[in-house]
């Protein structure tokens, strides 16, 4: 058995889960600790662990080679686990890619929390060409939801091709009002982020 510098570490085992949780959510916990409840049977706990902004690479790294999509999905969302684009790929294609079970998962891995009210929590490092691949890759019914455009627009690697297609494309057939100005603003804001990145692009080719 595995002896700790931590005695919350030394513990875990013998902790109701209810206490592994709030150690695994607070942004405080010693990296022991975190070490310690990767390796603890809890799922909830992992997942807990798996979203703390503050959990340390080595951790992660334990969470990361757990079998299925679920850690990793909550790993990739915050951007806790360093990848290659390479490796970013590949784990798209291996859990990803034209898997509907998973659906809800790939969004919060590749696209980030995605909430309304701080779009800047829970950014993922998609790399631009993946995204290029999964915006592609949406099915008709993914991309007749503003929101779910919306996302590729606030991701920090945005494409431009990507902002161009969503800055140019039209609003749904039968869509009511509200959901017409939602459109329209999804497609100004999509060309305001054109802007933006063919600025930073000019200045990085000079």
């Amino acid at each position: 058995m595995t002896q700790y510098n931590s005695p919350y570490a030394n513990n875990i085992g013998k902790m109701h889960n209810s206490e592994v949780v709030a150690l695994a959510r607070n942004r405080f916990t010693d990296s022991d600790t975190m070490l310690a409840i990767t390796k603890h049977w809890y799922k909830l706990g992992k997942e807990y662990l798996a979203g703390n902004p503050n959990i340390t690479q080595e951790a992660a790294q334990e969470l990361w080679n757990h079998r299925g999509y679920v850690l990793k999905a909550i790993l990739l969302s915050t951007g806790s686990i360093e990848l290659s684009e390479k490796e970013y790929t590949e784990t798209y294609h291996k859990y990803f890619k034209n898997n509907q079970r998973s659906s809800w998962r790939m969004w919060q891995a590749f696209l980030g929390l995605g909430y309304s009210w701080s779009p800047q929590m829970g950014q993922s490092n998609t790399p631009a060409g993946l995204l290029e691949e999964i915006f592609s890759d949406l099915s008709e019914d993914a991309r007749g939801r503003s929101y779910n455009l919306r996302r590729f627009i606030q991701h920090k690697n945005c494409p431009l091709e990507v902002a161009l297609r969503i800055g140019t494309t039209p609003t749904p057939v039968n869509e009511r009002r509200y959901g017409m100005e939602n459109w329209e603003r999804l497609r100004n804001d999509a060309m305001l982020r054109v802007a933006e990145i063919t600025k930073r692009e000019s200045a990085t080719s000079r």
